[in-house]
């Protein structure tokens, strides 16, 4: 009886040493990419208008800006960095991806210095 309890532990433990080996494997392959521009296409804003691209803007000022403020919040509380980096940290670094890239069509396009 006191074997196959034994055998019992052991066989979860090998589980969850190989979910945990299984994870830092994923993690160490999406860890060298911004996951930004997996998302989000470069050319994305430039066959947009002003009008539109200015929208868009601050559309996404606003998004950046919230969830800055739910992952600073999700980090000021106990084990909150891995709930900041599960919940907001992928979604922010997309929506900051996304900021540059529409700043960049509105500057080639010269938005900031038309009047709409």
């Amino acid at each position: 009886m006191a074997a196959r309890a034994n055998q019992n532990a052991n066989s979860c433990c090998l589980r969850l040493a190989g979910a945990f080996a299984l994870a830092a494997m994923t993690a160490a392959c999406a860890g060298g990419m911004d996951p930004g521009y997996a998302v989000a296409t470069q050319d994305r804003y430039d066959f947009m208008e002003c009008p539109q691209i200015l929208g868009e803007r601050g559309g996404l000022i606003a998004r950046e800006k919230q969830l800055t403020e739910l992952a600073a919040k999700a980090e000021a509380a106990p084990g909150g960095v891995i709930v900041s980096a599960v919940a907001y940290r992928s979604e922010l670094t997309q929506a900051r991806t996304q900021l540059r890239l529409v700043q960049r069509a509105a500057q080639q396009k010269g938005c900031d210095s038309k009047k709409p």
